[in-house]
């Protein structure tokens, strides 16, 4: 399983500064503690969203931090503010895990974009809204800074039937874990017509959660694969895969789990 107990969050509703508090006192935790650690990013879409932080650093101090990082007394570690198109601009010659990004004011959708950022060990995440987040802090079980709790959603049963029909499409695409190659593409798009047929009760975010979580995919390929079960599930469809034959991929996995 790939998930890690490196995922944080804080449920907020609009400008909440008591969760914001919460999520730079456990980023400096971590960088104060972690030797591994090279600086702290606070991240968001623009630089207009950074009003909240800029009442904790300075005006002055985060306009510093969009060009180059600076250290102040509570952490050990330099700081820096990036807006989502600058880092990831950034990340496109880095893949050292040596961060830990604060996701300001954003939801499960864009912070699953930085799951797939390499330069990620840790990523602490804050809300603009009371369920933005649901989606990612159940995939990571991710702690609660404000009560240490962990997400309790994320405790569902596994689905055996499913994560052995995931890890065996994994296998069969030579784990390239993505859609990039044709044969590849084609293996998986067997699969989720399968899964679509015979696990009807599976949703494109269970299929997205352990591509990810189980079997170290990227989200963005990841969710690629839920959209093409969604595709279905909504009677629409989509070109290749096999479309005969579909019940013997099910009672592999049947068999495999000794159903």
């Amino acid at each position: 399983m790939y998930s890690m107990n490196n995922k944080y969050y804080a449920d907020a509703y609009g400008p909440d500064t008591k969760a914001l508090a919460a999520c730079i006192k456990k980023a400096f935790e971590i960088a104060n503690t972690d030797d591994e650690v090279a600086r702290v990013v606070f991240y968001s879409y623009t630089k207009n969203n950074f009003m909240q932080v800029s009442k904790f650093f300075g005006d002055d101090n985060v306009n510093h931090m969009f060009s180059r990082p600076m250290r102040i007394r509570e952490c050990k570690k330099p700081i820096r503010c990036a807006t989502a198109l600058t880092y990831k601009k950034e990340c496109e010659y880095r893949n050292t895990p040596k961060e830990v990004i604060v996701c300001c004011h954003m939801d499960s959708k864009d912070v699953f974009k930085v799951d797939d950022y390499k330069t990620a060990k840790y990523v602490i995440a804050l809300s603009w809204t009371l369920d933005g987040l649901n989606a990612w802090k159940a995939r990571w079980k991710a702690e609660n800074v404000l009560d240490g709790r962990m997400e309790e959603k994320a405790d569902a049963p596994k689905n055996a039937l499913l994560l052995t029909a995931l890890q065996e499409m994994d296998v069969r695409m030579y784990e390239t874990k993505n859609l990039s190659h044709f044969d590849d593409a084609e293996t998986c798009k067997t699969y989720i017509r399968s899964i679509h047929k015979y696990l009807p009760d599976v949703k494109p975010s269970d299929i997205t959660d352990y591509l990810v979580t189980e079997l170290g995919w990227e989200n963005k390929n990841a969710a690629e694969v839920g959209e093409l079960l969604q595709r279905l599930k909504e009677g629409r469809t989509f070109r290749g895969g096999q479309k005969t034959y579909l019940k013997e991929y099910y009672s592999r996995w049947k068999e495999k789990i000794g159903k």
